[in-house]
């Protein structure tokens, strides 16, 4: 947590193997009545490996509206590549 982006974990899974989101603080609104937009996204593929994205404006050509930033062997490692790619991702609530 550095004050405006934060790493939660799933609520619905066990806590040590839970997938999780990036989320960042925004302002409360009718689209985001928390305060917040979620912008990213870790979870075990598959594979057994744990893969992380974060949102990106839509591309038709793709059909996508998230970036990957790899395969990892550990959730640590998959949280490291979103934690770091978190001012790339698309936000959908500036003030």
């Amino acid at each position: 947590d550095d004050g405006e982006y934060y790493v939660e974990l799933n609520v619905n899974y066990p806590p040590e193997d839970a997938p999780g989101f990036l989320q960042r603080r925004c302002y409360v609104g009718i689209t985001t009545p928390g305060g917040y937009e979620c912008i990213g996204r870790f979870e075990r593929s598959p594979r057994g490996t744990w893969q992380a994205a974060i949102d990106a404006p839509y591309d038709p050509v793709s059909q996508s509206d998230s970036r990957s930033l790899g395969q990892h062997r550990s959730r640590l490692d998959a949280i490291a590549a979103l934690w770091s790619a978190r001012r790339e991702a698309f936000c959908r609530h500036r003030e």
